[in-house]
């Protein structure tokens, strides 16, 4: 029974003093590299045009000339004397002449360039007219279907190709646009009201579905090509003073919230960098203390772990890509559980990097 307390006060002892890591977040407010560039200057000229440009004209010009015979037909209706307008409508069953000529047949739109110009979005960039790196929106027309109901209008986004080529002349996507599918209806109403306003429903819809495309290209402009400004935070590790005490680990802790204060200042990342790098100093110190075998070790496994993922991160805004690399790779071998700090910081590094090294090399 002696026994038995003896070895249950031991392990007691064990836990209460067995040294942990104490888990940090870090704000940081910068402007990302685009995961693609169009122009490091920021300038890029955005064209709008459409398919059935052509399409639209031939029915304007048609439209004019059944309007111009509409008239002249009333005019020589007017000139007729009583018994030959007489034998026209009522002999011969012509329609007397109205001088006015209704196109009642659906005409898609060319909705004005320099509206939709206005409202493309690319973050970062500014619309400049004959900027080397343009952007070329190519719409086609409303693709539509009568619900079987017959009490409203299904439809699609507008149809895109984008047309995207950087300030070096390089075309850099060529395409339609992605997501840009999703089918949306107008609101039911009878059958009967639908079929007298047809023409107006559809001119809705339409207009529905172009902002729909313009909202499906910012998104996408957004994501690949936008200077995106990110609010977030990145989680780095202090350890909790116990059995040991690490007054060196949270005065490298204060090293990084320090530098982090010039994360979006360009002048100050010499700064940023060097405070970073006295930072993983001290880690890398204590990290010579590794005893893998012994859990009351002041630098167990399990804070080992903890402090290459440190490295990493802090490598990361470093721009020391291989050293991050290096360090999760040693992180990985003590197999502690961090799979989820491991993760999000293996997904920016991958990014980060890659973000990078495009724009400097560019």
């Amino acid at each position: 029974m002696k026994k038995t307390f003896i070895l249950f006060a031991s392990l007691m002892t064990s836990i209460t003093f067995a040294q942990k890591t104490d888990k940090t977040n870090v704000d940081y407010e910068l402007e990302m590299f685009p995961v693609e560039l169009i122009s490091k200057e920021k300038k890029v000229s955005v064209i709008v045009d459409y398919t059935y440009r052509s399409k639209v004209g031939e029915s304007a010009a048609e439209t004019a000339a059944r309007k111009e015979q509409a008239a002249a037909d009333k005019a020589e209706y007017d000139k007729k004397n009583y018994g030959e307008k007489l034998l026209a409508t009522k002999v011969m069953g012509e329609a007397k002449p109205t001088g006015v000529y209704n196109n009642n047949s659906f005409v898609p739109t060319l909705f004005p360039e320099e509206t939709v110009k206005g409202q493309i979005v690319i973050p970062g960039y500014s619309k400049v007219p004959d900027s080397k790196g343009s952007i070329t929106v190519l719409f086609s027309e409303l693709s539509y279907t009568v619900d079987p109901s017959k009490t409203k209008i299904n439809f699609n986004p507008l149809q895109v190709v984008l047309t995207i080529v950087n300030d070096k002349g390089a075309t850099v996507y060529s395409g339609s646009v992605p997501n840009n599918w999703v089918t949306r209806s107008t609101n039911s109403v009878t059958p009967n009201d639908l079929e007298k306003s047809m023409i107006s429903t559809l001119k809705g819809a339409e207009t529905s579905a172009k902002n729909l495309a313009v909202e499906n290209i910012n998104t996408y402009l957004k994501i690949n090509y936008g200077y995106n400004v990110e609010k977030k935070d990145r989680t780095f590790f202090d350890i909790k003073d116990k059995k040991q005490s690490y007054p060196e680990c949270h005065e490298a802790l204060e090293k990084v919230k320090n530098a982090f204060v010039y994360v979006n200042i360009p002048a100050k990342q010499d700064i940023m960098i060097a405070k970073l790098k006295e930072a993983v100093a001290v880690w890398e110190k204590d990290l010579t203390e590794l005893d893998k075998t012994n859990k009351d070790a002041r630098i167990n496994k399990d804070i080992a772990a903890a402090l290459y993922l440190n490295i990493a991160e802090a490598s990361i805004w470093t721009k020391d890509f291989d050293k991050a690399y290096e360090a999760l790779a040693s992180h990985k071998a003590l197999d502690e559980d961090y799979s989820r700090t491991y993760k999000d910081i293996s997904e920016f590094l991958k990014d980060y990097s890659s973000r990078y090294n495009k724009y400097t090399q560019y």
